[in-house]
């Protein structure tokens, strides 16, 4: 008669002989070192936290000269093929620079094989006087779950294409501009592209403006409607002054931009058919749009 062998008790009992193979040890404590160190979880919670400091497109190592060459090439060919003007990027008649739209900037993140998560870092909501401010950073994280790159954008209601609107009725508008600023931002700045695009002057065109018809009240209303009686209309600005249209105009002429353009440009933007009829917060706006092409250039 055969005798019963209890596998079980076998097994266990020779599991608790084997020794790790010569050198796995040391193997596994290197491997741990090496797990980056910009995705981090908390202990207690899981929560995902990212470090401040990201790891850029270059990896954790230096590139060589080789591989930082391919790399632009390669980038070089995507924009030249895949990008298309006028939708991807946009070109500004007095900036040497084009710049890089919400659409472009999605393209290159899934050609670099990057996946984006926003999150609102800071954000100011003053229902009773309409104002309201957005920060937005945004990570882009490849598959393996590491930061690759990291970019911010600001947005609020008082700037001067949001100046002739409610702010109850653009909150949502403004929110995901912020969203759509922090985007490109991230996008440049992993690619290696702030030598071939501009984000700073994307306003100037507004060709990837989207119309946002969806900010209703809780109750279906229009959020106007829900606006405090009690609230003070915004102060009417101040002219231009004479020394922000000369210094405006001395910018113009550098750029080579016509007042026929500039008209057309602050009648789109502004609601202004004439350049000199601007206030001058808008006028402030307009040189610094000017100013920063410049330097970028």
């Amino acid at each position: 008669m055969s005798k019963q062998i209890d596998l079980k008790a076998l097994l266990e009992s020779r599991m608790g002989k084997i020794e790790p193979a010569e050198g796995s040890s040391a193997a596994i404590d290197r491997a741990e070192m090496n797990i980056p160190k910009n995705l981090m979880f908390d202990a207690e919670s899981t929560e995902f936290k990212p470090e401040t400091k990201p790891v850029t497109a270059s990896g954790a190592r230096g590139l060589t000269v080789e591989e930082a060459k391919t790399f632009n090439d390669e980038m070089s060919r995507f924009i030249e093929t895949v990008l298309v003007a006028g939708t991807d990027y946009g070109v500004i008649p007095h900036c040497n620079k084009p710049t890089l739209l919400k659409s472009g900037a999605e393209k290159i993140l899934n050609y670099l094989g990057l996946i984006a998560r926003t999150e609102i870092v800071n954000r100011v909501e003053d229902y009773k006087v309409g104002f309201f401010s957005y920060e937005c950073k945004v990570f882009l994280i490849d598959y393996n779950g590491v930061v690759k790159g990291e970019g911010i954008g600001i947005t609020n209601t008082r700037e001067s294409k949001y100046a002739k609107s409610s702010g109850y009725a653009v909150q949502n508008t403004v929110l995901k501009m912020a969203k759509k600023r922090a985007l490109v931002d991230a996008a440049l700045n992993v690619g290696n592209l702030s030598a071939r695009f501009t984000q700073d002057m994307e306003d100037l065109k507004d060709l990837n403006a989207e119309p946002d018809n969806s900010n209703t009240g809780s109750n279906g209303k229009n959020p106007e409607e829900l606006k405090p009686k009690t609230a003070k209309p915004a102060a009417k600005e101040k002219p231009a002054t004479k020394k922000q249209f000369t210094l405006l105009e001395k910018l113009m002429k550098e750029s080579n931009s016509s007042e026929a353009a500039m008209n057309r440009y602050v009648q789109k933007n502004y609601g202004v058919d004439d350049y000199h009829k601007i206030n001058s917060l808008m006028a402030s706006e307009l040189i610094e749009k000017f100013q920063a092409a410049k330097q970028q250039g």
